[in-house]
């Protein structure tokens, strides 16, 4: 039981980081790469774009894949706060979207199991700004709910 609370655990977390722009103790612009472990078998990379508007909101792009037979891109609008009491550069965030993509059923050719999906999306995260060094790490939670269709 142990065992299968810890990959759920891990299956839910997704880390990234950011290149800095402008700001040192937090980021105005960032392009970034994420590393996702979407289950016990499926290990996501792609870039991700954080831009933004005030403060303490902004819009996350991605897009992940597998480089076999998983390919997506989301979209959240995400609100970031500082944690009371704690240095500016470790925050907390949240976020709300969209997101879609495809499903390969076999790597070598297209089948008829092959699915596209769309649905909603979300997000729950801390990360923290390095000083002095271009780099924010964070980690979250990110939550979807799939509608497939052919």
């Amino acid at each position: 039981m142990k065992e299968l609370l810890c990959i759920l655990a891990i299956s839910l977390c997704t880390l990234s980081s950011y290149a800095q722009r402008d700001n040192p103790k937090w980021y105005n612009n960032g392009f970034g790469f994420r590393g996702e472990i979407a289950s016990a078998e499926a290990y996501l990379a792609g870039i991700d774009y954080e831009g933004f508007f005030s403060p303490s909101f902004g819009i996350n792009m991605m897009a992940i894949t597998d480089f076999t037979v998983i390919y997506e891109g989301a979209i959240l609008g995400k609100f970031v706060a500082p944690y009371p009491n704690v240095r500016s550069n470790l925050r907390w965030y949240c976020g709300l979207g969209v997101f879609g993509g495809y499903m390969s059923a076999n790597k070598e050719i297209e089948t008829s199991l092959d699915k596209y999906y769309f649905g909603p999306v979300a997000s729950i995260g801390t990360g923290y700004a390095i000083p002095n060094v271009p780099i924010h790490i964070g980690i979250e939670w990110r939550p979807s709910l799939k509608a497939y269709y052919k």
